[in-house]
């Protein structure tokens, strides 16, 4: 299969890169590389067969990217609330037009299969196990410009391509364009860094999944599409975890380490909910996430203390921070083109309160 990745460079897509690659399949990656890290896409990418640099808001270069494909992946944009609350326009231009551009270009080109990344954020705050059926409960605008774009994305194309919404679970693990922000992989390099596990809260849910364990999953959907749109979360049953929890797990895998505890809540980050991962394990049993969360801890800790990673405080593995050095040194900025101006007014426009 001919697979096109939009936001193939980063940090997921480095590895599902490979391993779409080892499987033989024909992998373009399409990247802006927005953050300042000087990565060479044939080093980080050794197994795809081409490599566009592009902005993922250009219609023109989506619609040459995509010609020929068989599955668009769209992975792209900004990940987190804190780099999002930056610029809350440039998060709608990267996580909502973005995708709606490429699914423009995916009907126009006549791609018949449409994945889209989102994430389990889009569930907030939630009593009980939530699963696909779930109503969102989107809490910021990470979380709200991936409702929009899963339900924008999935109007455009029904009818026209298969559609399969990614919901991911906190990734976590070694990748070889490595983020250290998210919380097992941030608790597990200052643990080795520092000798300290920051623990702000502890009582709040968080369902995890490895970052190979993704790209299993991917590796799955795009070989079997479905004619109606479908949505999954992504992870296992057996992998929802308190913030508490991983950080035991962090203390026992990191001799020496000691938790430090703030604020029973992080009130920055009011997220608490339980996933149901059912639907996935039926559809897929073959690529049910069995990646646990001490793997991902032993790959971080290993990294970090061999040196194959820095300070982990540096830029380079903080969405946040490095979204600040890159929209500093102007590497990346709001494009303000007609068709994204349009879709942030549609955006915008939504009434989240009639969810």
């Amino acid at each position: 299969m001919h697979i096109v990745l939009l936001g193939g460079a980063g940090y997921i897509g480095a590895v599902a890169t490979r391993h779409l690659a080892a499987q033989g399949h024909h992998v373009t990656v399409v990247d802006g590389l927005i953050y300042q890290r000087d990565d060479d896409p044939a080093r980080l990418l050794p197994g795809a067969t081409a490599f566009v640099h592009a902005d993922l808001r250009d219609p023109l270069a989506l619609r040459k990217a995509v010609a020929g494909a068989d599955a668009v992946v769209h992975l792209g944009g900004l990940v987190g609330e804190p780099a999002c609350a930056v610029d809350e326009r440039l998060a709608v231009e990267l996580n909502y037009a973005s995708p709606v551009i490429a699914a423009q270009a995916a009907i126009e080109e006549s791609v018949p299969h449409y994945v889209l990344f989102s994430s389990c954020s889009v569930y907030g705050q939630r009593e009980g196990t939530v699963d696909e059926d779930a109503t969102p409960n989107p809490l910021g605008i990470y979380a709200r410009t991936k409702v929009a774009a899963e339900r924008t994305a999935t109007a455009m194309l029904t009818g026209r391509a298969a559609v399969t919404v990614l919901r991911l679970a906190t990734v976590h693990g070694r990748s070889p364009r490595q983020r250290l922000d998210s919380v097992v992989n941030r608790m597990t390099a200052q643990a080795v860094w520092t000798g300290h596990i920051p623990l702000n809260g502890g009582s709040q849910r968080r369902p995890l999944v490895h970052v190979t364990d993704v790209a299993a999953v991917l590796a799955a959907v795009v070989s079997a599409p479905a004619p109606e749109p479908r949505v999954f979360n992504v992870g296992a049953d057996v992998r929802n975890f308190t913030i508490a929890e991983i950080a035991e797990t962090v203390h026992a895998h990191v001799p020496g380490s000691r938790i430090e505890r703030g604020p029973e809540r992080d009130e920055a980050d009011a997220r608490d909910y339980r996933v149901s991962f059912a639907k996935l394990a039926a559809t897929f049993p073959h690529a049910s996430c069995p990646t646990g969360l001490s793997t991902g801890v032993r790959e971080v800790a290993d990294a970090v203390a061999g040196k194959e990673l820095g300070d982990p405080n540096q830029d380079e593995y903080d969405n946040y921070r490095g979204l600040i050095a890159s929209r500093r040194s102007g590497r990346i900025a709001m494009l303000g083109s007609p068709e994204c101006d349009r879709l942030y007014e549609e955006c915008a426009a939504i009434d989240w309160s009639a969810l």
